[in-house]
């Protein structure tokens, strides 16, 4: 993980002060602070929040150019005030707010009338400057309304959910990314031939009519990035999955300037990527993550799957794919358990640091969670720890594992699960230990710590707590004993939890 700059944690710092109005700006920041310090003001709040009315508050000091409202359901006066800024990139998220504002004048509140709201709330400049417009939700929109906000902007790239293909693609012939990825009801490409300019296209769960529908990417001679990923996850891909790879060659699609594709979570076999492969040049990279291709291999090709393990994790980081990188997580202990005997340490160690990589870099916290649970299931942090006689860096896994799990709002459904991981954790510490192998000082320390703060705060696992401390202390050297004997907190809390069974 690259430690972060002085700028990150400048901007940071601004925006915590921003949050906790402890700060105060009488002046004008310029454009890529601005920037930075918004993202992080967002990135902060939780879903639903309502950070983004910091907007309004500091709108004379933060000069932004870029609006990711996608976690916010936004309200008329949010909206209204983007035009105090002048934007290249805004992306909105739910819109059931503005339609009581903004109304059909045909069909009233059941449509949004979208070309008046960014009438209303698009200056001159964001108009001529706009190069991104996000409006990921499955809202109506007035009849008509491609045309109309193409003549108030000149975008370069527009995800919607819900709208007319054809004449969309007629509308916006400039487009450089388009996003059509879950849109309700798609079921044909037709007009897509229009989109001249089309660089980047996401198709992520899209299952089209037939395979005719893919025949006019052929015509898209600038189109470089594809994603036909997909969301379905299965352990018998012959039997279910989409596979668009096989679609697009039965159709005879050959897209000449094509140097990305991301095929994850889809039924394609390696044959089938291999001829892909064969028309397609200018192809340098495939992201093939958990699909039956996922420990393939293509002679000239950069493949994201179980190979590539710290890269593939990195891309899914970057997209903002946390389901995937739990299951591909998933797949890659049951695989490594499946083949234990076989490994050698070079392998476990692989498989170690992708762990910490989805413990260390900002995925959420859900998917640290599960991630982590599944390894412990996977009985693969047992054997590293006898196999490899608790290396030097234990004790600092030990403490970040405990971490995650401490982190997780014990008050809900969830605390039953995460105690019973947590202790479980420390439980295959301790039972790794075998004659003539023990426990590090610090190791030691750190379980019985833990051991004690979690019976403290959940009494019904008294039990656990005892075997845990039992079997620690079992396997302690006399120079250990003799060392806890000397700090008499420990001693008696060892005694105590050892005499409570």
């Amino acid at each position: 993980m690259p430690f972060p700059t002085l700028s990150e944690f400048a901007a940071k710092s601004v925006a915590q002060g921003i949050v906790n109005e402890t700060i105060s700006l009488d002046f004008r920041l310029d454009t890529k602070c601005s920037n930075a310090i918004v993202r992080e003001i967002f990135n902060e709040d939780k879903v639903c929040g309502e950070n983004y009315r910091k907007l309004e508050e500091y709108k004379n000091q933060l000069s932004v150019t870029k609006i990711d409202f996608r976690k916010y359901d936004v309200d008329t006066e949010a909206v209204l005030n983007l035009a105090n800024f002048n934007l290249v990139s805004l992306d909105f998220g739910e819109m059931w707010f503005l339609e009581m504002d903004f109304p059909d004048p045909e069909y009233g509140e059941e449509f949004l009338d979208i070309v008046t709201m960014f009438d209303r709330s698009m200056n001159n400049y964001s108009r001529r400057s706009l190069i991104h417009l996000g409006m990921a939700s499955d809202q109506g929109y007035i009849k008509g309304w491609e045309k109309e906000v193409e003549d108030l902007f000149h975008c370069h790239t527009f995800d919607d959910d819900r709208f007319q293909f054809p004449s969309f693609c007629a509308s916006f012939s400039n487009l450089r990314v388009l996003d059509i990825s879950y849109v309700k009801g798609l079921s044909s490409l037709h007009g897509i031939n229009k989109l001249e300019n089309l660089q980047n296209l996401l198709l992520c769960h899209e299952d089209l009519d037939n395979i005719n529908e893919y025949k006019e990417l052929f015509e898209l001679k600038t189109l470089k990035h594809l994603d036909v990923s997909s969301n379905h996850f299965s352990d018998n891909w012959s039997e279910t999955g989409t596979n668009p790879i096989r679609d697009m060659l039965a159709a005879g699609v050959r897209m000449e300037a094509l140097e990305f594709l991301d095929c994850s979570t889809t039924a394609v076999t390696e044959h089938e990527l291999e001829e892909f492969v064969k028309n397609h040049s200018s192809l340098q990279t495939i992201a093939a993550i958990c699909t039956p291709c996922n420990q393939s291999t293509i002679s000239g090709m950069k493949m994201l799957n179980m190979f590539s393990m710290s890269e593939s994790l990195g891309y899914l980081l970057r997209t903002d794919r946390n389901t995937l990188v739990c299951h591909f997580m998933k797949d890659v202990f049951e695989t490594v358990k499946a083949n234990l005997t076989h490994l050698d340490d070079f392998d476990l160690c692989r498989v170690k640091n992708a762990l910490l990589f989805v413990l260390r870099e900002p995925f959420d916290r859900e998917t640290k969670v599960t991630t982590l649970a599944r390894y412990l299931g996977s009985e693969l942090f047992q054997h590293q720890l006898s196999t490899s006689r608790f290396p030097t860096d234990t004790a600092d896994i030990i403490e970040m594992f405990y971490n995650v799990f401490n982190k997780r709002d014990f008050y809900t459904s969830w605390q039953d699960e995460t105690v019973e991981l947590m202790l479980g954790m420390l439980e295959a510490t301790v039972n790794s230990v075998s004659p003539g192998l023990l426990i590090p000082d610090r190791v030691l320390h750190i379980v019985f710590e833990k051991t004690f703060a979690l019976v403290d705060q959940f009494p019904q696992y008294q039990t656990k707590g005892n075997e845990i401390v039992r079997q620690a202390v079992k396997w302690m050297s006399s120079e250990q004993i003799q060392k806890m004997s000397g700090n008499s907190e420990l001693e008696r809390k060892v005694q105590e939890m050892i005499n409570s069974a």
